[in-house]
């Protein structure tokens, strides 16, 4: 997320993000695909129950068998009473849960537990450095509208399709609640008479886009149902990975076009990039050395290593 913010925000420093975690004003959480997100506690508390048929959803295919004879409210009830006397970790509340029904698959309830309830980790987890394993504890929520969810991706994506919202957000709904909103939003057409929708006052920008460095999963490379808008099916294979994996992009006119990490030796960092397409070095080379300023201020020698 720091790295994602970054790349999205001037002037983001490390300790704006690590601030409002520690003040629990902004959460780290499961959120959108099953997978800890950032976000504001304000949106999360309408935000979560929304997605909850998602993550529910995500928890059955991903467990299947092993979660055979779980039953979510018993689960529910126990794990909440755990989690009464303060944070617990996601292993130390399964332990629990496997005392009170050790006929259940331990792994399964606990991410059985981590689907059904508003769990938040806690402050250190989400640091910049990392640190001690995360502690959960329940936040209070309440109901959003899904209009205001749809709203939020176009502001962010937009112009998309209805299934590119859904992909998203897994919100299976999606389609009842664009219609219900087609009189406030704009209709636009793509290259295969697809209706695309957007905000009203959103504007589309001719012109290149600058060079932007984003770091794995990130949400520009994952938020869409037709992911060649952003990434060419010519790179799909090397960049979505198995078991999940999704690599840090190189954006060139708003398109991938390769992928970067950052190597380590002792004192010395290097940007590797890895190109797709033929580019011009001078092109990358300025948002190259502020990644590695922001990513590595520790570092008494950077290099940008290009291979193309």
């Amino acid at each position: 997320p720091y790295l994602g913010l970054w790349a999205r925000l001037a002037g983001f420093e490390i300790d704006d993000l690590e601030s409002a975690l520690a003040k629990q004003t902004t959460l780290r959480a499961p959120l959108l695909r099953s997978t800890l997100h950032i976000v504001t506690a304000r949106d999360y508390a309408w935000m979560r129950p929304l997605i909850q048929p998602a993550l529910e959803r995500a928890w059955q295919g991903f467990f299947g068998a092993r979660k055979s004879g779980i039953e979510h409210a018993p689960l529910c009830e126990a794990a909440r009473e755990l989690l009464a006397p303060g944070p617990l970790s996601l292993s130390q509340l399964s332990d629990g849960l496997l005392k009170t029904f050790p006929q259940w698959n331990k792994e399964a309830m606990e991410y059985g537990a981590r689907a059904h309830l508003t769990l938040v980790q806690i402050p250190p987890a989400g640091r910049w450095r990392g640190g001690s394993g995360a502690n959960y504890a329940l936040h209070p929520v309440t109901l959003g509208e899904s209009q205001e969810l749809v709203r939020r991706y176009l502001a962010a994506f937009g112009p998309a399709s209805p299934r590119d919202i859904a992909a998203w957000a897994g919100f299976s709904a999606i389609g009842k609640t664009m219609e219900a909103m087609r009189g406030e939003l704009t209709e636009y057409r793509d290259e295969a008479g697809r209706a695309l929708y957007d905000l009203p006052k959103a504007k589309i920008v001719d012109g290149d886009a600058p060079v932007r460095f984003v770091p794995e999963y990130d949400n520009l490379v994952l938020s869409h149902a037709d992911r060649s808008r952003i990434l060419p099916d010519a790179y799909r294979k090397l960049i979505l990975l198995s078991a999940g994996r999704v690599r840090a992009t190189v954006l060139v006119d708003g398109f991938v076009a390769g992928a970067w990490k950052i190597e380590r030796d002792k004192k010395t960092a290097t940007l590797v990039i890895e190109m797709f397409q033929k580019v011009k070095k001078a092109l990358l080379e300025e948002e190259a050395e502020a990644l590695l300023s922001f990513a590595a201020p520790d570092a008494t020698s950077t290099a940008i290593q290009l291979k193309v």
